[in-house]
């Protein structure tokens, strides 16, 4: 298993600037009307390298990782959330490997997931896998995935339970189930995404470097009972420079401006996707990132121990999958 030997700490700023410079500031009709055009034109381009990559066959092979804080909470006005010391939380990672190979109308994926370690096991290179599934499916014309289960087991081939679901262990938010559809979820969930334009911050597509690049970013915000907001921000709030006291909105402002009412927000997942492509329009590399953002409660300072609402990373998911055509 392909290892990081070094974790980097990600820190997120969320702006909270409630002033600009006139001059130097969008509309606000400007600012989403530019942001649904980039949406399109990146929209254009991933279909493009989509479907001219479909028409080949192809291999990747990757690891998807996932670290996290195990124990941090939100907390509440009298106690904090983000506790320090080694009663507050503790660092953990999560790994899977996926192998895929598309033939024709074929997709195999065969997924090895590993147990999750702490930061004291991490640099163990002994870290045993849990148990290892291979899933082959095939698309039809109207593009959905028939799957058929080819081979389940724990990795030191005794055996695993029949049910894949029984297999508690994940990478993030996905399943060992979820990680054998994970590359067809996906190339085909990429393929089109005007469904989601309301989730989208930012997109932008051309040509760096050598080679063509699509880049979309995704926000999704989560109410008090973990439920998630219609947008990623708040249009009775977008025309505010300030929230009245006891606003229910869930944001103000827009663009470098806006700022979140962490009264009402339990938490927030970034998502970051990267196409590159080759002069030849497929695909050459997929890119995929994801953050989650906890809203908790902690000191003010050092010298002043009332507790306050912050905002921060408390784990992030990831992968790269560099595509080798197999047949021209």
């Amino acid at each position: 298993m392909k290892r990081r030997l070094v974790f980097l700490a990600i820190v997120v700023t969320l702006l909270i600037s409630v002033t600009a410079l006139a001059a130097c500031t969008t509309s606000m009709e400007d600012f989403y009307a530019g942001l649904l055009e980039d949406a399109e034109k990146v929209n254009a381009d991933l279909k493009a390298v989509m479907e001219e990559t479909a028409k080949y066959d192809y291999t990747t092979s990757f690891d998807i990782t996932h670290y996290y804080y195990n124990g941090a909470t939100r907390g509440d006005i009298n106690t904090p959330g983000w506790k320090d010391g080694d009663d507050g939380y503790t660092w953990m990672y999560e790994d899977a490997y996926l192998d895929i190979v598309k033939q024709g109308d074929t997709i195999t994926t065969t997924a090895t997931i590993y147990l999750p370690v702490n930061e004291d096991d991490y640099n163990n290179s002994d870290i045993a896998p849990v148990a290892y599934a291979s899933a082959k499916g095939v698309v039809d014309g109207s593009g959905s995935l028939t799957v058929e289960w080819v081979k389940y087991g724990a990795a030191d081939g005794d055996g695993a339970a029949a049910n894949l679901d029984d297999i508690t262990v994940t990478v993030g938010e996905y399943t060992l189930r979820g990680l054998l559809t994970l590359w067809y979820d996906m190339i085909t969930g990429y393929s089109d995404i005007s469904d989601s334009y309301g989730d989208i911050t930012s997109a932008t597509s051309g040509f760096k470097i050598y080679q063509d690049i699509a880049q979309v970013a995704y926000r999704y915000v989560y109410d008090l009972e973990g439920n998630r907001y219609e947008s990623w921000h708040d249009s009775e709030g977008d025309s505010l420079t300030s929230l009245p006291e006891g606003s229910s909105i869930m944001s103000y402002g827009y663009d470098s401006d806006i700022a979140y009412n962490w009264e009402v927000i339990s938490a927030i997942r970034q998502e970051r996707v990267s196409i590159t492509s080759n002069t030849h329009d497929r695909m050459k590399s997929f890119e995929f990132f994801a953050e989650d953002i906890m809203v908790y409660y902690d000191e003010i300072s050092v010298m002043n121990s009332d507790l306050t609402l912050y905002a921060d990373v408390y784990g992030n998911t990831d992968f790269v999958a560099n595509i080798e055509i197999t047949e021209e």
